[in-house]
């Protein structure tokens, strides 16, 4: 059994190598309203989606996300780091950064993945991203950086996804259909 969705499902990857190549308005559009469109409990609808394109921006952010692990002595991520180019964001050239209120974590998780199939569909790379909450969290920098992205009073962290023209195929994730239990 196949179609379109199960397709889109079935070919994401999680890219780690981006293209300069800009993603264009329209498309940007698109897919924050397919973020927008995932249900939430309740209909509370408490994720907000912040659209960075700003490379300079991007940069900082990644260089903050490392200077905190050099600040707080994480080798291991570190070198998780150092093997990856010290790339975050991995040159991608949007990112979509979904702040959340009273944390409503499932529901940045139904968005996120909205947001991952729908770029998948259209062609484009993209990878859910936990790693950048550290400088949102810290209370040393999450006040600048709520505040340089726009963060709507009271919302914190929930997830980013980059999104842009892959440079790499990205790896398939393994399926373990060990994992699924059937009661019938």
């Amino acid at each position: 059994m196949t179609n379109a969705t199960l397709e889109a499902i079935f070919a994401r990857r999680s890219n780690r190598a981006y293209t300069a190549q800009k993603v264009d308005d329209e498309t940007v559009a698109v897919l924050a309203k397919a973020a927008l469109a995932a249900p939430s409990g309740s209909n509370s609808q408490p994720v907000n989606v912040i659209v960075v394109q700003q490379v300079p921006l991007i940069l900082e952010l990644e260089k903050a996300v490392i200077d905190y692990f050099a600040k707080t002595g994480n080798n291991e991520v570190l070198e998780r780091l150092r093997n990856r180019k010290n790339k975050v964001f991995y040159d991608a050239s949007t990112v979509f950064f979904l702040a959340v209120k009273n944390h409503a974590g499932t529901d940045v998780g139904i968005m996120s993945e909205n947001l991952a199939i729908a770029a998948t569909s259209l062609g484009l790379a993209n990878i859910l991203l936990g790693l950048p909450g550290v400088v949102f969290n810290d209370p040393d920098t999450a006040p600048y950086w709520k505040g340089k992205l726009g963060f709507p009073e009271g919302y914190e962290y929930g997830l980013a996804v980059a999104v842009g023209y892959a440079a790499d195929e990205g790896k398939p994730h393994e399926i373990d259909l060990a994992k699924i239990s059937y009661i019938k």
